[in-house]
């Protein structure tokens, strides 16, 4: 029977920056490892709302990946 195994959490987040000379929206993203299996969504949108504070910059999309080994 194969089994998932937790191996890595990873938020990114995306901010707006500002408008380029052709009015076209510059985007920047940044990426923080090390999400543990158990955060809830409520403690990832504590998190965004603190790195929004900090940036200043509005976000645009935040996401969280996870990566599972898969053990035969």
């Amino acid at each position: 029977m194969a089994n998932l195994t937790f191996e890595q959490g990873t938020l990114k987040l995306v901010y707006e920056t500002g408008v380029d000379e052709s009015g076209n929206t510059i985007l920047a993203s940044r990426t923080y490892r090390n999400v543990r299996n158990n955060v809830t969504a409520e403690q990832l949108a504590g998190v965004v709302q603190a790195f929004i504070q900090l940036s200043g910059h509005p976000v645009v999309q935040a996401s969280v990946s996870k990566t599972e080994k898969i053990e035969l």
